[in-house]
Formats: C-alpha cells, structure tokens, sequence
C-alpha cells in the first residue's frame, strides 16, 4: 500500500540529527544568525519553533485592539485560528477560487470594514496564490497589514521565500512538510521595530529540551521505517484486525502541538539540535524529490477530468503538497483506493474550514465538505497514477468546485 504521505528527509539526515544532540557546544546566536543569512539577504528573517510560535509572538507584538477583525482564506488550520481568538480578534473567512486557490478579490474588498487591520493569506496544498490582487486592495488601506502562511509552499532557497510587499511572512520545516527537519519554522518581518521585538519575544521564550527532540528524531525514524510499502500495508492491516482507527491514529501520532494548552505550548525556542539540523536542511535540500513529486502531481492531474481535478489546478505555482479531490461519497472513494493499495483519506488533515460570526465561507465549506486526499509520492510510476486516475474517475462523482471547460493544462514547472 501507497502510504498517505512521505517524510522528505533521508535516513541519513535523521542520523545527523540524533548526533546533533550530542554535541553541547553550539552556540544559538551563531546558529540563529547563519540561518537568518541563509533565508534572507536583507537581515529580516527570524527562526521559531513553528509558524504557529512565530504568528502568536508576531500579535503579541503588535498588539491589535480586541475586537479587531482578521480577514483570512476561508482554508487554514484550527490552531491559527485558535491563536487569534486568543489575541482577542474576529476571523472573517474569505472564499478561494477552488480552480487557482487564490481569494476571490471582490470578496476580499467586501469583507473590509473599519475594524479590518490583518489579511492572514495561506498558500494551500503546495500551490502559491498570486497576491497582486491582494496588494492592489489593502494599499487603499494603510492600516491593513498583511500576512502570508507558506508553511506548505517551501520549494527551496534559491526560490520563494515570501512576497517582499508582505509584513509576515512564515514557512515551515515541520514533519510533514517539503525539506523537513522535524520542525522549525523561519520567518521574514519587514519592519525593523517588529522584527527586533519579536526576535527579543522569541529569545526570551524557554527552549525545548535536546531530551525531547532526541525522542522525536527516534519517533519519526520508526514512522519513515513503517512508512514503506509493505511495512505499511502489514501495519495497516493490523489495525484493522485490532478495531484501531487508523485515520485517528495517523493524525494523532504527526500532530505538531497536542493538547488544549496551545499557547503555552507554542511558547517555547527550538532546542540547539533542532536548530543545527534546519541549518543542515536548508544548505544541503536538493529539488531532485520535489520534483519528482511534481511530474507525478502533474500527471496524475492531467488524467482527471476537471470536476475531479486536484484544488488549484489552474494554479501554474502547484508541487502537490496534497492532492485534494473533491467527491459525494469520500468514504466510498477511500475504500476503493484503499482496496487497491492506495491510502487515501478523507480526514487526515488538520485543514478545515474556518468559522467565523456569519460561518464559514460557504465555497471553501462545501470543499471541505466532500474532500479525498490522494496520495502522491515522488517514486510512483506513470502506470500506477494511471491506475489510481482511473478508481477515481469511476467512482460516480463529484461534486464540482465550478462548471469549467475541459482544456489542456500546462505542466508546473519544475526547478531550476
């Protein structure tokens, strides 16, 4: 069986980072300093225990009135909007053109109200939204900021790292992200005063214990071990011998921050061994499996018909991070593919729709609503997205983001 997701790190890389906890002597200045040079030339970058740390200790610097209102894509994850309602401030969910995954520009200007002062953007499943449209609208409001979430977008150094226009801008290296390193995050904050008192706010936090990060590089060791093929497929039936619920299992297992103690949780430094092995990440990540993984997406998009298509697949910035479909019965679906070796899933994610005083944005709910994740590995041959396109295809369908016309796609680009 085709397991859900891949770890993007070598057996090697989580070697270097057992042995990284061996060794006392770094020192975090040094390290904090080479990992800012190395994301950014302009001496604006910040590196954090995750996007989430890095988000929760950007508002508390800015202290926005409560009651505040953030306009966010109607797609996110639960905690950030947890660390908003913390900060005291109102979500207001946008709807997405499913096709492209980019916010609808009408929407977004109909949404501001005097209260707005935060575009929270995310870049979702591996495709990158084109924030022109965006820029054009909150530059006729100067006390709107904006932030974007690139934690599923990272495609290497010598390519985007955040829009120079934005005031946030995070990515993650967290287990199942591209370039992993079992976490971490870096981030870029452009104006000077924000920046040096989140980085004052982030220094003073207690770091994580090397202890700790030790166990989560032998966890994970077990979990990229469990993770091939037949392994895979023994542990999966074993689950289903035994009555475990594999889908809660698998989520609870990756889960970066368990626990309703979110806060407290976020406010920690990454230990000096999770630091050393994100500076080895971001120095040594080659495109070769990234690209692979976008030959494979690009293919396997090709061979669906466009009410099956993965979100954004008009999207020309995709590398299929995850590969969502959008169906009437998921759990029909899942059990196809699962039979023939695929293991799809209609609810191992922590994305959802977000809810806001009117509810969720009703295109992004619907989605989400009817979502399969189909697995897309860098090592899959053409014949077997062939078959996993074909199951699809034949499951009786679907539940279509928009009514579109059927034409030939050009293929993602692949790095340089």
């Amino acid at each position: 069986m085709y397991a859900r997701k891949q770890f993007d790190l070598s057996f090697r890389d989580l070697w270097a980072g057992l042995s990284f906890c061996l060794r006392p002597s770094w020192k975090r200045a040094r390290l904090v300093t080479e990992l800012g040079q190395l994301w950014s030339d302009h001496d604006d970058a910040a590196a954090a225990l995750s996007v989430r740390s890095a988000f929760d200790a950007w508002l508390t610097v800015l202290a926005l009135p409560r009651g505040s209102e953030v306009i966010a894509s109607g797609i996110n994850i639960p905690d950030m909007a947890r660390i908003l309602e913390h900060h005291g401030l109102k979500i207001v969910p946008v709807d997405l053109d499913l096709q492209t995954l980019e916010l609808h520009p009408d929407e977004l200007r109909e949404a501001i109200t005097p209260k707005t002062r935060l575009v929270l953007v995310a870049h979702l499943f591996g495709a990158r939204m084109n924030l022109d449209p965006i820029f054009e609208i909150t530059e006729q409001h100067p006390n709107i900021l904006v932030a974007e979430d690139c934690a599923q977008t990272f495609t290497g150094l010598d390519e985007y790292r955040g829009d120079d226009r934005s005031n946030l801008s995070l990515f993650s290296f967290g287990a199942i992200k591209t370039a992993t390193a079992l976490g971490g995050a870096m981030c870029r904050i452009r104006d000077r005063a924000q920046r040096e008192a989140l980085r004052a706010k982030l220094a003073h936090y207690p770091a994580q214990t090397t202890r700790h990060f030790a166990k989560r590089v032998l966890k994970y060791t077990f979990l990229k071990m469990l993770s091939q093929r037949h392994v895979y497929s023994a542990f999966f039936s074993a689950c289903q011998w035994f009555g475990v619920d594999f889908d809660q299992l698998t989520v609870s297992v990756v889960r970066g921050f368990k626990g309703e103690n979110l806060i407290p949780l976020l406010r920690h430094q990454p230990t000096m061994a999770q630091l050393t092995l994100l500076r080895r990440r971001l120095r040594q990540y080659r495109r070769t499996h990234l690209d692979r993984r976008c030959q494979a997406g690009n293919h396997l998009n090709q061979n669906l018909p466009p009410s099956l298509r993965s979100a954004g697949f008009r999207n020309p910035h995709h590398t299929w991070w995850l590969f969502p479909v959008c169906v009437e019965n998921q759990n029909a679906l899942v059990e196809q593919l699962r039979a023939a070796g695929f293991d799809a899933t209609a609810s191992s994610t922590q994305l959802c729709a977000l809810t806001g005083e009117h509810g969720p944005a009703p295109e992004c709910a619907s989605f989400m609503d009817g979502t399969v994740y189909l697995p897309i590995h860098a090592n899959m041959s053409h014949p077997t997205l062939d078959r996993m396109a074909e199951i699809t295809r034949n499951h009786g369908i679907t539940h279509e983001p928009a009514s579109v016309e059927e034409t030939e796609l050009t293929p993602v680009p692949l790095g340089k």
